[in-house]
């Protein structure tokens, strides 16, 4: 709320109002969001390792702060991009911002909130067990003792039970978003139908998440009251970071490696999931309304079937144990890097791209199917003219995420930034740390402006009506 500019703009009849501390309140909650998200999970890990110790607490702390300020962003995003209308309105009536965004705001992006909101929630499941690379508890700890111990069966059975929990977790998140149908590029949207809870089913799991969210603090270890002591004494030795000449120079070569494996693997990712995510799209292959277009009913359910579950895999296996597969197949190296974040990343963008694909406004797909469209036709058409804000949006933000991914894959032989700052940690060279973390913020900074250059501006307007109006809008 704090970093999106619109509740700090009260439109055109205040043009010349000052805006004092708001905007700059506005622009620190930005710059602190982007502070969050700049250093990866694995690496505040890593930190609070240090400085809790062994266990589930210092993986605790790294989702929150990482996914606090990934979703900052991604909630600022459809905060700003709703349409002006109803918050000019109210602005003019004298609303105050708050009553602004509770009553213009919040409403038209809420669906588009919940969506990415069990995104980050899969994510962060599978994030879970990387953290235990570190020692920061779960069952990446278990995985990692048992590669150490050369228990190849244990690793291949844990990451089965992984698989499992990752496939069940995308199950229930997928049937909790069939509830909306938002459309992503302009932050908006409605639901598609009245979610009507009887008071006593609302009743039963509302106890079970609160019990769950007790014993879930417990488990983490919040309970431990030594624990900031211990986290004040190394943050007091992280200062003041390392500047001097010849360590900076040091730092260019992973720099660079870092941000060439970023891009690589986004590109293999960009590829692959793209392929996949044409035969995942339920509107593309299950549609039997043409049925002389396509093959049999069965074929394609096949084909969404495997699609679908070929998604799940690669985005079930977290990143540095892709990184460890690569490495028995390529060898230790940058490569065994960006050929890891590719397979992640064909995973991640391959379910968004086919769930924009999805959730597209029918009426200019069923115009072209009235006068005896192709699907590819479609596609191309209908679908793609559509979603295109949406998807480069999406291929973006995968590309900042694996920036910071790329500045850990090293923690296994997958070269970068990673590889230097696990060294410094685990030497006890804090101010060397330091040093590379702020690198890391001020790269992840760049790779912000530049991805925001980059994204073109959502459309203001409201859905287009009909296929024509696609075809002539550009």
């Amino acid at each position: 709320m704090l970093a999106t500019p619109a509740l700090w703009r009260r439109g055109p009849l205040a043009a010349g109002e000052r805006r004092g501390p708001s905007a700059a309140l506005s622009w620190a909650a930005a710059a602190l969001a982007r502070f969050l998200r700049a250093v990866p999970d694995l690496v505040w890990a890593l930190f609070f390792v240090v400085g809790f110790g062994l266990g589930p607490l210092p993986g605790t702390l790294a989702l929150g702060i990482n996914t606090a300020g990934v979703l900052a962003r991604v909630y600022a995003d459809p905060f700003e991009a709703v349409p002006p209308g109803p918050v000019l309105a109210l602005h003019a009536t004298g609303a105050s911002r708050l009553q602004a965004f509770a009553a213009a705001i919040w409403p038209q992006a809420a669906p588009s909130l919940v969506a990415y909101t069990l995104y980050a929630f899969e994510c962060n499941v599978r994030a879970a067990a990387v953290l235990g690379f570190v020692g920061a508890g779960g069952i990446g700890q278990e995985i990692n003792l048992s590669m150490r111990l050369f228990e190849y069966g244990q690793v291949t059975t844990l990451l089965a039970a992984f698989i499992v929990l990752v496939l069940m977790t995308d199950a229930a998140s997928r049937r909790l978003r069939g509830r909306f149908q938002r459309n992503a590029v302009h932050g908006s949207g409605v639901l598609r139908g009245p979610v009507e809870v009887r008071a006593r089913a609302r009743t039963v799991p509302a106890l079970l998440w609160m019990a769950l969210l007790a014993v879930s603090f417990q488990q983490a270890g919040f309970l431990d009251a030594s624990a900031p002591a211990h986290l004040g004494r190394f943050t007091a030795q992280l200062f003041p970071p390392d500047l001097s000449p010849a360590f900076l120079a040091g730092v260019i070569e992973p720099l660079w490696q870092t941000v060439a494996i970023s891009v690589v693997g986004t590109a293999i990712g960009i590829a692959l999931g793209a392929v996949l995510a044409l035969p995942a799209a339920a509107t593309l292959v299950l549609d039997d309304r043409d049925p002389g277009a396509l093959p049999s009913r069965a074929l394609r359910r096949a084909a969404y079937a495997a699609a679908r579950f070929v998604l799940a895999l690669l985005r079930s296996i977290p990143e540095l144990v892709w990184v460890l597969l690569c490495i028995v197949a390529f060898g230790i190296g940058a490569f065994a890097g960006a050929a890891a974040l590719g397979f992640h990343t064909a995973g991640v963008l391959g379910k968004l791209y086919a769930e924009t694909l999805e959730e597209v406004p029918e009426a200019p797909v069923e115009e072209l199917r009235a006068i005896g469209a192709t699907p590819l036709q479609r596609l191309a058409w209908a679908m793609w003219p559509q979603a295109r804000e949406t998807l480069a949006s999406y291929t973006l933000l995968r590309w900042e995420t694996n920036l910071r991914l790329s500045t850990v894959v090293g923690l296994v032989g997958g070269g970068g930034l990673g590889l230097a700052l696990y060294n410094d940690v685990q030497l006890g060279w804090y101010p060397q740390a330091a040093t590379l973390v702020l690198v890391i913020y001020l790269l992840v900074v760049a790779t912000d402006f530049l991805a925001g250059r980059l994204r073109a501006p959502p459309p203001a307007g409201a859905a287009p009506a009909s296929a024509l109006d696609l075809v002539t809008a550009g």
